[in-house]
């Protein structure tokens, strides 16, 4: 607990008035609900109005990579009030998370519950940590519900929230840290980051609205980890090539929300922009990479992350791709996909798409001021890549 919360307990402890000075020195901002003494409400992203009798002091983050927001909701100490989080935080997103545990080593002893996009929780589990809340993502909602874990959840009395930077990102981006900010307590925080958040996405849409051509655009996830070529339609990064000023391919190839592309669709459609993701998986030595997944990442380097993009295109028949000898095959850090940090590859995105109408947009230097500003360790590594005009294949080796 931080400092200035338990001098605040001593102080109110010490007065003879002690109710009517705890009372206010603990007042909700216009986030929680008023509705009675010590009651709390939030309304999630689901549109489901969730109350407890007092502010929550437990919170369990069922996905772990909810710390993208918590490290700055408060970066003195993310983990004040978690008492759990999902195991996904060190799967997805090793080198942030060692970034962030190196700053917080406290946070690596919190106990993580599985992930339950994988139906590896359970309840008792939950209960053993005795949250308040449970933070939980769109995406778990309907898995959830259909394994019946959500009744589960309701049968024991357990409150939970909704949250989303995945789906609709730029549209549930701001309700998410709200949440997260009246859960953890850090409304004000919340509310700065949200103001940053809107002048940014504004301006850059409302930019790209005035431009005239939407380059078609590939959104390749996770290449090299997935098969060619997975994609997404009318959701995640593909929302933000729209609002980029560009046309995502995958809103008109795909029957689904994701799904996959052959290398055979790609080579026809002859795709303007490519934008592949990558991060800091480990390799699966189960399964050898036909092409290597891009290194991107708190720990990749420019010249690493550049040679794996490269050895995408080892992609039977991509060197018949007219993009990449354009200078117009590039890489994103596959976790803004999943964060509120997707306001950066957005402004990267509109920088590819549209060079001359964003020749003054710096996303690199602009996300390193941020890590400056809000977080509890400064920027390091590579998170954006690409791969140079007329570059001939060439596979790429660690």
């Amino acid at each position: 607990m931080k400092t200035t919360k338990i001098l605040a307990s001593l102080g109110c402890a010490a007065l003879t008035f002690a109710t009517a000075a705890c009372s206010a020195g603990t007042e909700k901002t216009d986030g929680a609900s008023a509705s009675g003494e010590g009651a709390f409400s939030v309304v999630d992203v689901a549109g489901r109005e969730v109350s407890l009798d007092k502010e929550p002091e437990r919170v369990v983050l069922g996905e772990g990579r909810a710390m993208f927001a918590a490290s700055f909701l408060d970066s003195e100490d993310p983990g004040d009030r978690v008492v759990a989080l999902g195991s996904d935080l060190h799967s997805a997103a090793p080198s942030f998370e060692a970034k962030l545990f190196a700053a917080h080593p406290n946070l690596a002893h919190l106990p993580t519950i599985g992930q339950i996009a994988k139906g590896d929780v359970t309840v008792e589990n939950l209960i053993a940590h005795k949250p308040d809340i449970i933070v939980m993502t769109l995406d778990h909602k309907k898995a959830a519900e259909q394994s019946g874990f959500l009744g589960k959840l309701d049968q024991a009395g357990l409150k939970y929230v909704f949250t989303d930077f995945r789906q609709k990102p730029l549209e549930n981006t701001p309700k998410s840290v709200e949440i997260l900010g009246k859960v953890l307590g850090e409304e004000d925080k919340a509310k700065q980051f949200n103001a940053f958040y809107k002048a940014k996405v504004d301006d850059i849409t409302s930019r790209a609205g005035k431009t005239t051509e939407r380059p078609k655009t590939l959104v390749w996830r996770a290449a090299g980890l997935k098969d060619c070529c997975s994609t997404v339609k009318n959701s995640n990064l593909g929302d933000l090539v729209v609002a980029a000023g560009g046309e995502n391919l995958g809103d008109t190839l795909l029957d689904t929300e994701s799904g996959d592309v052959t290398a055979e669709k790609v080579l026809s459609v002859q795709p303007e922009q490519i934008i592949a993701t990558g991060g800091s998986w480990a390799a699966n030595p189960k399964k050898p990479e036909v092409v290597p997944h891009v290194e991107l990442g708190y720990t990749a380097t420019p010249e690493a992350a550049e040679k794996t993009l490269a050895g995408l295109l080892a992609t039977p028949g991509f060197d018949s791709l007219k993009a990449p000898k354009e200078g117009d095959l590039h890489a994103v850090f596959h976790q803004f996909y999943d964060s509120p940090y997707n306001v950066f590859a957005l402004e990267q995105f509109a920088k590819w798409l549209h060079p001359e109408e964003f020749a003054d947009l710096d996303p690199v230097a602009d996300f390193a001021a941020f890590h400056k500003e809000y977080l509890p360790f400064e920027l390091t590594g590579t998170f954006f890549t690409t791969l140079p005009a007329t570059q001939s294949a060439q596979p790429a080796t660690r």
